[in-house]
């Protein structure tokens, strides 16, 4: 969404013509800023979701490397049983 604000058609007299636009455009300005206040923090529980995932995948494939290394493990002390 496009926000016009007032620029080039501020009147040239101090009135409340003049108090009007530019409350209107402090308006909208705050409400511009709010909008990416907002934004920023989705954004950041996204972030911190995302980094939450990565280290669950890191974990799971460090259990999985574990379970390899049991696995090799016990199957070279079957084979030296065996032999």
């Amino acid at each position: 969404m496009t926000v016009q604000l007032v620029s080039d058609q501020l009147s040239n007299v101090l009135d409340d013509t003049l108090r009007s636009q530019l409350v209107g455009n402090f308006k909208a300005i705050e409400k511009a800023f709010n909008d990416l206040d907002a934004a920023q923090t989705t954004l950041n529980l996204e972030q911190n979701n995302i980094n939450q995932s990565l280290k669950d995948i890191d974990q799971g494939l460090e259990n999985i490397k574990n379970d390899n290394k049991n696995r090799d493990a016990n199957i070279e002390a079957i084979v030296n049983i065996l032999t």
